[in-house]
């Protein structure tokens, strides 16, 4: 009801009319009534997938297995850059129909191998996040942490094998031949398949188990909550 209402408001603004009731006390007395009268919807369980876990997960997945491999460079990128799932994966209607997919969407164009000092780096640019609702894009810089969950080793390993796809191509990808569309519900239900193969049981792992698995670590490991906030893109 507060979603329509807020909807209800925004449209008064755009057509200039009168929008004062929407702040009268009264309504929002109404709105407590209800919620009093009503159960409260229970909250989606999110467990946490912290790094032990991610560490975990990839000791169970293939290095030579292309799908294993697109899994691995995913995995790692949306625990090192706190990616929500919506980030890097597609529903079937997304895939490129024009021009602007890239505004959108991660493409293998988002993704940059560079070296600073000696050290490898990889350069990431999200065309778009809930952060950014206007489009001007974040650019991330992430460094190799050169142990079993790499976010730039696992990213070489992925471009290496996949070399026959244009750069306007979304970046993650099912299968090296029928490139089906990276989904929601493909990724959860792999995350899922390797936390039960890795004795990780049957939490309530999802889509948005990265972005809180990976600023849950960074707090475990003494990174300040200003530190976190700048890594995860939260104001």
């Amino acid at each position: 009801m507060k979603l329509y209402l807020t909807g209800l408001k925004s449209y008064h603004l755009d057509l200039g009319i009168e929008y004062a009731a929407f702040s009268d006390p009264r309504l929002e007395r109404t709105l407590h009534g209800i919620k009093r009268d009503h159960n409260e919807p229970g909250r989606r369980q999110r467990t946490p997938l912290t790094r032990p876990h991610l560490l975990l997960l990839l000791s169970k997945m293939s290095l030579t297995d292309y799908n294993d491999v697109v899994l691995r460079a995913a995995f790692t990128l949306a625990f090192a850059a706190f990616l929500c799932m919506g980030q890097f994966t597609y529903k079937r209607t997304d895939i490129p129909t024009g021009p602007h997919f890239g505004s959108w969407f991660l493409t293998k164009s988002s993704i940059r191998l560079t070296e600073h000092e000696g050290e490898q780096l990889l350069e990431l640019t999200l065309p778009a996040s809930k952060t950014d609702p206007f489009r001007h894009g974040v650019e991330l810089t992430i460094a190799a942490s050169n142990d079993p969950g790499c976010p730039v080793y696992a990213m070489k390993q992925f471009l290496r094998m996949d070399t026959h796809r244009p750069l306007t191509a979304p970046l993650f990808c099912v299968g090296i031949l029928q490139q089906l569309p990276f989904t929601r519900e493909y990724v959860v239900q792999k995350l899922q398949r390797l936390a039960m193969g890795a004795g990780l049981g049957h939490e309530a792992w999802n889509g948005h188990s990265f972005r809180r698995g990976a600023a849950t670590w960074a707090a475990q490991v003494g990174i300040s909550e200003t530190q976190i906030q700048t890594l995860g893109r939260w104001r």
